[in-house]
């Protein structure tokens, strides 16, 4: 929850602190200069870029991230309500028709059962959002590293 509110908080700041070094460096290449040296407004330039991509960055691995591992948390919670609501005397029980049936939605949502990360060794459920990762490169590899994040 900390990190969360820390991006929020700092975001904007570091969103115009950015737009300021890079409007800085751009007014430098057209002749407007505000620095003591050309060298000075060139790293205004990079580190305002710099600062702006980090932003992002960290905006897409903190809890406001609204894909990836928080989409898939969403996704195994809807598979659980869609299984429990096609087998509802099974719902209490335990049952491995519920777990066999989670697993099979979130396989047609795009992901896959893997019991690799440590949080999925613990409780190797299928209600479990870290024993799954999905079957898409890009969404795989940002999942692979809120997961290891978390």
């Amino acid at each position: 929850m900390v990190g969360r509110d820390f991006a929020a908080f700092f975001a904007p700041f570091a969103l115009l602190l950015g737009a300021g070094l890079i409007a800085v460096g751009v007014l430098s290449v057209l002749g407007v200069h505000f620095l003591a040296s050309v060298w000075r407004e060139r790293i205004a330039l990079a580190l305002g870029l710099a600062l702006i991509v980090a932003t992002e960055i960290a905006f897409a691995f903190s809890g406001m991230s609204l894909r990836f591992l928080n989409g898939q948390r969403a996704d195994v919670l809807q598979c659980r309500q869609e299984a429990e609501t096609n087998f509802p005397l099974e719902r209490h029980k335990n049952s491995p028709i519920i777990n066999d049936d989670i697993i099979a939605c979130m396989k047609r949502n795009g992901y896959e059962w893997t019991s690799d990360h440590w949080r999925c060794g613990e409780a190797p459920v299928a209600t479990n959002p870290f024993c799954y990762l999905p079957t898409k490169g890009f969404d795989r590899w940002l999942t692979r590293l809120q997961m290891a994040l978390e």
